[in-house]
C-alpha cells in the first residue's frame, strides 16, 4: 500500500488505492476529483466557523477544512466502516486529525442499511446496483450531531441519503451548507423535496 501513488487536490495529499474504482482513480490522478466542491467550501470557509461533514468518503474535504481553520474545528461522519482507514491515511498525510465518528448521519437515530458497492466510495443508502452488499450501520440523528457539534458550515456528500435528511431538522447554529445532490440516485421528486426542506428552514 505505502508503495502506491500519492497526489495533490488542492493543497490535499491523497493515496490512490484499490479501494476505489477506475473513474475515481483516474478522476483523482487527473485533479478533478471533488475538486469543485472544495473550491466552493474555500470560498465560504472563514476561520471562526466549525465544519460538520455528513460523509466523509476518502477524508479529502475534511483535511481540506482542517488544513485551514484547524483539526478541533472539523468533525467529520462516515457510514461506511470499511473506509475508516482510508480516511484515517488521509489525515495522517496531511498532518491534521479531524474529530472522525464511524457512523451514519439519519434524520432519527436507529440502525441503516448501507448497499456497499464493490468500490466502496460508492456506498450508498439506496441500492443503486444489483450485486449490492447490504451492511448494517449505526445511525444518529443529524439534530443530536448539530446538537453536539453547533456547526456554522455544514458539508453534505451522503450518496442519496441527504433526500430524507433534513426531516424535522434544526440547524440553529448553521448559516452556510455545501449539500451535493445525487439527482440520479434521489430522482427530480428527492431533489426538490430536500430544495423545499432547506427553504423551510430558512
Amino acid at each position: 500500500v505505502a508503495r502506491r501513488s500519492v497526489i495533490t487536490i488542492e493543497g490535499v495529499r491523497i493515496r490512490i488505492g484499490k479501494h476505489m474504482s477506475r473513474r475515481v482513480e483516474r478522476a483523482l490522478s487527473q485533479g478533478g476529483y471533488e475538486r469543485e466542491e472544495l473550491r466552493l467550501i474555500g470560498a465560504v470557509l472563514s476561520p471562526a466557523d466549525v465544519v460538520l461533514e455528513v460523509g466523509a468518503g476518502l477524508g479529502l474535504v475534511s483535511s481540506y477544512c482542517a488544513k485551514r481553520i484547524g483539526s478541533d474545528r472539523v468533525f467529520a461522519y462516515e457510514a461506511d466502516p470499511e473506509l475508516e482507514s482510508c480516511i484515517r491515511e488521509t489525515y495522517h498525510l496531511n498532518g491534521v486529525e479531524p474529530t472522525l465518528e464511524m457512523c451514519a448521519v439519519t434524520a432519527r437515530a436507529g440502525r441503516v442499511t448501507l448497499y456497499r458497492d464493490k468500490h466502496f466510495v460508492s456506498s450508498s443508502v439506496v441500492r443503486r446496483r444489483v450485486g449490492s452488499r447490504p451492511v448494517e450501520v449505526q445511525g444518529r440523528a443529524l439534530n443530536y450531531v448539530v446538537e453536539q457539534v453547533r456547526p456554522t458550515l455544514l458539508v453534505i456528500d451522503a450518496e442519496g441519503a441527504e433526500r430524507d435528511l433534513f426531516e424535522e431538522a434544526k440547524l440553529p447554529t448553521v448559516n452556510k451548507i455545501v449539500l451535493e445532490l445525487h439527482d440520479r440516485v434521489i430522482g427530480p421528486d428527492g431533489t426538490e423535496q430536500v430544495r423545499a426542506q432547506l427553504g423551510a428552514l430558512g
